[in-house]
């Protein structure tokens, strides 16, 4: 009994460890979550006692406790700085440090820095194309046939080829028949480029454009839509990329439209809008690489109008339709920047324009007016430029060749400025330009004291013997104070008697004409009036008025421009208001010697507009309201300008 016994508890002990490893196995299955909690056991488990302070602690501890504390601090500290230099990596890594090159940019020796514009200042002017930005420039008369599309042209001092325009260091010559040496500012887009300097010399003006360059690896793009009065409707789109292997691409397009609900002038007979509407599209692509000194790039530009006959009032000449386009390209080797130290560049360039029109307009049934229709104009020119700039001097030396008829015609160019204290001088020295001129030109500017400085140069033309130009010279001397936030200042231009020609561009017949010795007296007023409120004023009277320009012009704009910081540090919000008034006495128009001179006067105009711009972050609300009062008037004899047109849209730039 008793081994019996012992036996089956022996078996009896077996079964149960059988069990119980069974039981543990099964439990183990089972999701925590499902337990059940009356099943849990609830074990009082003693706090821990609370540390001994570090001072309490024996010498041996203490040093380790304060080792082990240094480790962690270095730890830390090493994992801050690694992040703190990825993010700094991060963002240098966003900017390219080599831009594309740039042409060197002449100084601005005027009173202030008024004539200088960049990027987004360029639209926040108001300004529709260069005409208005050339209304800024005291000797400029600016002539318009209609709103968006009409023609737009510019003369200094009676001279349209007395205005000229550079993009990039390449001159744009109007090589257009129908234009007589006269560019139509209506094909020079303002909407890419970054920056935009009226230098003017004593006896021209000069135009510098800068072409729009990313340095940024972060894609951006800008979209312009605006509408308004006349059906004018617009589109304006604009991509640009940056790689970190310093490639760059920059791509663009404009499309406008005014009265786009009628039938063109090229369709049907007599369907004719006649007020000098139409349509334009325009097409911008760059591209190049940089690194270190070392650029090259490619540009493109390309410029497609059609515009309508302009029905005159009656007794005048009409304006004939138009259709037509313009290319300009080029590509650029640059080494160096032309900001600091040695830099050369060389650029070859291709201009072509193509018109389409009928062969003769008749107007008026006894007046003919030939165009030359279909016709193509090329032209290449080649660019060589060397120069060097130090902290207080600068000089440069370019060479313009335009290849004509086999013939290679060289224009070389010679310049140089300098900086001394209170005085700044500078020239420019031009053999044989685009009109086989030579110029010259000297300038300085006298800074005394900060309340005071002057301004003088002399420009001198002498034409070639073949061109029975005589020469001529100009001079000009300001001088202005300042008082507060104001320059008040005064000057005289006086110009010798020249031969120069007619405005074809306008209707006029190609002819030439002689002009007389005319001094001007000027009077100028720009600058902070209070606080954000800005006043710009400019006058000129002549002693007398001549062929395509007026006796006196005067323009005032008064502007409050703020980004309001109190309230938005930050930059975020800006606000752009503008009121600008420009006012002209008539001007006389040469259309030939047998015809009576005072039919051929447009009447005095005074034109207002107004512009309103509020900036939210990177979008820009406008509204632009030009001819104020309605009233009619003319640019150009027997042509009247629109009524008051409105306009409105948005621009806005995104970066991705």
């Amino acid at each position: 009994m008793t081994g019996v016994t012992s036996g089956a508890w022996r078996w009896l002990a077996l079964l149960l460890m059988v069990v119980a490893g069974h039981a543990h196995a099964v439990g183990a299955q089972v999701r925590p979550d499902s337990t059940k909690g009356a099943d849990s056991v609830k074990v009082a488990v003693p706090a821990p006692a609370p540390a001994q302070p570090l001072a309490a602690q024996p010498p041996a501890r203490r040093d380790s406790v304060v080792r082990d504390s240094i480790v962690q601090d270095s730890l830390m500290r090493a994992r801050i700085l690694a992040r703190s230099d990825s993010v700094r990596r991060a963002i240098e890594g966003d900017t390219i440090k080599s831009p594309l090159a740039h042409f060197d940019a002449p100084p601005a020796l005027e009173i202030t820095d008024r004539l200088r514009w960049r990027r987004d200042s360029i639209l926040a002017t108001g300004a529709l194309n260069l005409a208005d930005l050339l209304d800024r420039v005291p000797g400029v008369t600016t002539y318009r046939s209609g709103w968006l599309a009409g023609i737009h042209a510019a003369t200094f001092n009676g001279d349209g080829s007395r205005i000229r325009v550079f993009l990039d260091g390449v001159e744009l010559d109007p090589v257009e028949p129908r234009n007589g040496g006269v560019l139509d500012l209506t094909d020079i887009p303002l909407w890419n480029l970054d920056e935009l300097l009226i230098e003017r010399a004593p006896g021209e003006v000069r135009v510098w454009l800068r072409s729009m360059t990313t340095t940024s690896t972060t894609p951006a793009t800008r979209v312009d839509i605006f509408t308004g009065d006349l059906n004018t409707n617009a589109f304006r789109g604009f991509l640009s990329r940056r790689w970190r292997n310093g490639f760059a691409f920059q791509f663009g397009g404009q499309q406008i439209a005014t009265q786009t609900g009628r039938v063109s002038a090229f369709g049907a007979e007599g369907a004719r809008r006649l007020r000098s509407d139409g349509e334009s599209q325009a097409f911008y692509l760059r591209m190049g690489w940089a690194r270190g000194k070392l650029s090259v790039d490619a540009f493109a530009n390309a410029i497609s109008r059609e515009r309508d006959a302009h029905t005159p009032r009656s007794g005048f000449l009409a304006l004939p339709a138009f259709r037509g386009q313009r290319r300009d390209a080029y590509v650029r080797v640059g080494y160096g920047d032309t900001n600091s130290g040695l830099w050369s560049q060389a650029i070859v360039s291709a201009l072509r324009t193509r018109q389409d029109g009928t062969d003769s307009t008749t107007i008026m049934g006894r007046d003919t007016i030939t165009i030359e229709g279909d016709t193509i104009r090329g032209q290449t020119q080649h660019v060589v430029a060397v120069g060097y700039r130090a902290p207080w001097w600068s000089a440069s030396l370019t060479n313009r060749v335009r290849p004509r008829g086999g013939v290679a015609e060289h224009a070389p160019v010679a310049r140089a400025n300098a900086t001394w204290k209170w005085l700044d001088a500078g020239g420019w020295i031009e053999r044989n330009g685009r009109d086989s001129t030579d110029r010259t030109d000297l300038f300085a500017r006298v800074r005394p004291f900060s309340w005071l400085t002057m301004v003088a140069g002399r420009s001198s033309r002498s034409p070639a013997d073949t061109t029975g130009r005589p020469a001529s010279s100009t001079l000009r001397a300001e001088v202005a104070v300042r008082f507060k936030g104001l320059w008040v200042g005064g000057g005289i231009l006086r110009d010798d008697a020249s031969f120069q020609g007619t405005l074809p561009l306008l209707g006029m017949p190609a002819t030439a004409f002689g002009s007389a010795a005319a001094t001007g007296v000027s009077a100028t007023v720009h600058g902070r009036l209070y606080k954000d409120l800005r006043l710009d004023v400019i006058a000129v009277n002549w002693n007398a008025a001549q062929f395509n320009r007026p006796q006196t012009q005067v323009r005032t704009e008064l502007a409050l421009v703020s980004q309001w910081l109190r309230r938005f540090p930050k930059g975020q919000f800006g606000f752009n208001a503008r009121l600008i008034l420009d006012s002209r006495s008539g001007v006389p128009f040469f259309y030939g010697a047998d015809e009576e001179p005072t039919k051929w006067i447009t009447e005095p105009a005074i034109v207002a507009t107004g512009l309103l711009e509020i900036r939210i972050q990177r979008g820009t609300l406008f509204y632009q309201y030009r001819n104020l009062t309605g009233g009619q008037y003319e640019q150009i004899r027997g042509i009247t300008m629109p009524p008051a047109v409105q306009m409105y849209g948005v621009r806005w730039e995104f970066f991705n």
